[in-house]
């Protein structure tokens, strides 16, 4: 028997069967086999027609006294149809003729897709459906031209993803049809609507496609480095959490149902009254009812991920967008999940609704204000996602995580460069690597050199280490900080717990020997040392980050998560930096009794000059302030001079850790209460037993820069600095003058008119950050 003919056979036949089953797609069918034919050089197209037309010749069909009938007429057709399916049996096997025809298939529903993405207004159920139908075709060995798939993926992302230019941009080269497969199952929200999934699910997806399939580089992603390159390599095991997506019109549902149309004016009102009214918005919006629809999906959701922990998060529309990153300006809730299905959906809702509630608070309304983005439709969409990590006794959260960045704005050492990136690194929940909180402070990396440290000494490494680790208490189904006692007593291994921990013995810090730790906890120190001194993950991290920087084209900032076994990526954003300046020098004539005070560590270069008032909040009268109350109230005074200074020019000076989460070791300032300010400077006093963490990686960090407010810390203990007490404390108060009903905080804040104390003078700061060097002074 001839093999060939019997592939002859199976192959005619295999067609036969394909064109009996979609008739109205002949054409597009015929079509493909004839550049296939061509392709493979078995007979070009012309040749085709030629053959076609000779053949009516032939038997008579053509008349040589007759003008030759108009091309493509039908009995033409059907001679080229048949040519066409008998040098297909001849020249293509059954499985080449499969993908042909799956290709055909595929433009069918492209074409389709196509229509509806250029709709301006499509419901979900008309996109969702010819989304699935796309993706449900075998992928096949033969594709879409990048052309043709080109407009669909642009018309998708506009649809579901993000209207943001410069994200189309990016994500159209990285992000295929079949990816918004994986999205549509996951959308929540009702099927006659359309909304979107908001930019920080839209950045987390995004930069795990780019890392786990980017194009092959070229260009500026062209990478020398082999040891950058085998990192990239390592990204394709990286994945995301578990994520669905309530999408952004949900909450236009929820303000129509509710009656809560009036709040959407919020964001014209003045700051008083914005703060005045969030308190009452949060209450109102968390009793809300919710669409049934919506309701039935989300019970749905709970009823498939069972009882393991979850993260709410917020994901509006203007989040992560290109230079306004709203870091930390919406509210995101963990959610321990456990107990009926119903208190379950309960806390779900509630936490939603306050999701919801966030877009109309101070915080990101004012900074909308702030960046002329108050009249853009802002929608808030919700990302859901399981929470990274493993149980160990009552206890869940992941091994580590934290934050990195591929730009090092802040080094310690002439040795680390810029471009090598940052990483801040907690362990367990990562709360604790983006907030300011407590005495104790993440581990700072500079990627490049992993194990090159900031802390001087044993002591202070020992001192500044993390000691309370943020976890989700699932007995208590809520979020809570524990001690590293507490968690190393548990049952069950703690992931990594070898790499995070060294033994403290002798003066000494070392790693432990194996995996098998029985160190008392008294003894243990969270260094991470184990895990940077074997360069992998740092690496990785330096990989991840170049990847992400040479496919967006500007640095980037990510979160991550660990559960021990798998790294995971939580967020991804542009990286918003301060304009630093090239050459800056330090005067060397400034006279004692005109110098506000010097700094020698942590500065960049830049001036900030002109400044017209000092806002003063000594480090000693802030101590002796014996309630929280007392502690808010200071921020309140803060924030109102902000505002009453919003057209002048003044800088901040206060105690410890501006902003932080703990009240006893920083003024608690949200961005709306300092983001008038052109400097923000945080004091520290040694004998207090805590000198202030580098601010740098912490979403009140992110603010500044993007406010394009300066930040330095100041040490007036070490004896190289100077700081002019007599100035900053033995100066008029005008705080009075400026808010009368606040003298009694005099002791406390200081407002110090520049030109009234110094005899018509201003301050200037000079910072250089080549030689670690400021200087602040009065200038004429």
């Amino acid at each position: 028997m001839n093999p060939d003919a019997d592939n002859t056979v199976e192959s005619s036949s295999v067609l036969d069967g394909y064109l009996a089953r979609y008739p109205h797609l002949l054409d597009r069918i015929i079509r493909q086999l004839q550049v296939a034919l061509h392709e493979k050089g078995a007979i070009s197209i012309d040749e085709m027609y030629e053959k076609a037309r000779g053949e009516q010749v032939e038997s008579g069909t053509g008349n040589p006294n007759v003008a030759e009938a108009p091309r493509g007429d039908e009995a033409e057709r059907t001679a080229v149809n048949r040519l066409t399916r008998w040098y297909a049996g001849q020249h293509l096997s059954a499985r080449e003729i499969d993908d042909l025809v799956n290709l055909a298939l595929k433009r069918e529903e492209a074409d389709k897709l196509r229509a509806i993405v250029s709709l301006s207004a499509v419901s979900f159920r008309l996109l969702s459906d010819a989304v699935r139908r796309f993706c449900a075709l075998p992928e096949g060995e033969s594709h879409l031209q990048p052309d043709e798939a080109m407009g669909i993926r642009v018309g998708l992302i506009r649809h579901l993803i993000s209207d943001q230019l410069e994200f189309i941009g990016i994500a159209k080269w990285h992000l295929r049809i079949r990816d918004f497969g994986e999205i549509v199952p996951r959308l929540i929200g009702d099927e006659a609507g359309m909304g979107r999934i908001g930019g920080k699910a839209a950045g987390m997806f995004l930069a795990h496609r780019i890392l786990t399939r980017g194009p092959e580089p070229s260009g500026r992603e062209r990478e020398k480095d082999a040891r950058i390159q085998q990192a990239v390599a390592d990204c394709a095991g990286i994945a995301i959490p578990e994520s669905y997506y309530l999408r952004s019109d949900v909450i236009e549902d929820f303000i129509k149902l509710n009656d809560l149309g009036e709040y959407q004016n919020q964001k014209y009102k003045t700051a008083e009254e914005i703060r005045k009214d969030y308190r009452l918005i949060k209450q109102v919006f968390r009793n809300g009812k919710f669409p049934v629809r919506v309701v039935e999906q989300l019970r749905r959701l709970l009823e498939e991920i069972g009882h393991h922990p979850v993260i709410v998060r917020s994901s509006s529309l203007l989040e992560d967008r290109f230079g306004t990153a709203f870091s930390g300006k919406y509210a995101s809730f963990f959610l321990g999940n456990q107990g009926s299905l119903e208190k379950r959906l309960a806390a779900l809702l509630g936490a939603i609704a306050e999701v919801f509630a966030s877009a109309l608070g101070p915080d990101p309304l004012l900074y909308r204000r702030e960046h002329d983005l108050l009249d853009y439709e802002e929608d808030m969409a919700v990302l859901i996602q399981k929470v990274v990590g493993q149980r160990f006794g009552p206890y869940f959260a992941p091994a580590f995580a934290g934050v990195a960045f591929s730009r090092n704005e802040y080094r310690w050492s002439p040795r680390i460069r810029r471009e090598d990136g940052l990483m801040r690194i907690v362990m367990g929940l990562g709360t604790r690597a983006v907030d300011r909180v407590a005495s104790e402070f993440p581990r700072m990396v500079a990627l490049g050199m992993p194990t090159l440290r900031h802390e001087s000494s044993i002591p202070e490494i020992t001192r500044r280490s993390q000691r309370t680790i943020d976890v989700i208490n699932l007995s208590k189904n809520r979020l809570e900080s524990v001690s590293f006692e507490d968690v190393y007593r548990q049952e069950g291994k703690f992931g990594l717990l070898d790499r995070i921990v060294s033994i403290s013995q002798d003066g000494m810090l070392v790693p432990p020997t194996g995996t098998y730790i029985d160190t008392p906890a008294s003894q243990l120190v969270v260094t991470f040392d184990k895990l940077m001194s074997e360069g992998v993950f740092s690496e990785q991290m330096r990989g991840l980050l170049r990847r992400l920087e040479l496919a967006y084209g500007v640095p980037v900032d990510v979160e991550f998560a660990h559960d021990g076994e798998r790294l995971y990526l939580l967020q991804c954003r542009t990286l918003s930096q301060l304009a630093e300046m090239e050459e800056v020098t330090i005067p060397a004539d400034v006279p004692e009794e005109r110098t506000i005070f010097s700094a020698n560590r942590f500065v960049r270069s830049g001036i900030v000059d002109g400044i017209e008032y000092v806002i003063y909040v000594d480090p000693r009268d802030y101590d002796r302030l014996d309630s929280n109350e007392k502690r808010v109230h200071v921020a309140r005074v803060i924030g109102a001079l902000n505002e009453r200074l919003r057209d002048r020019r003044f800088i901040l000076i206060g105690p410890g850790r501006w902003g932080s989460n703990d009240k006893r070791l920083g003024v608690p300032v949200s961005y709306a209460d300092i983001n008038r300010s052109k400097m923000l400077i945080e004091v520290a006093r040694e004998r207090d037993g805590y000198v202030p963490e580098v601010s740098f990686g912490t979403h009140f960090f992110q603010d500044l820069v993007e406010a394009g407010i300066a930040y330095l810390p100041l040490y007036p203990d070490d004896r190289r600095n100077r700081f002019n007490e007599t100035f900053l404390s033995g100066s008029d108060n005008q705080l009075s003058s400026i808010l009368p009903g606040e003298g009694e905080m005099g002791d406390v804040v200081r407002l110090i008119d520049v030109s009234v104390a110094a005899g018509g003078r201003h301050v200037r700061v000079v910072m250089d950050g080549r030689t670690d060097q400021a200087l602040a002074f009065l200038a004429d």
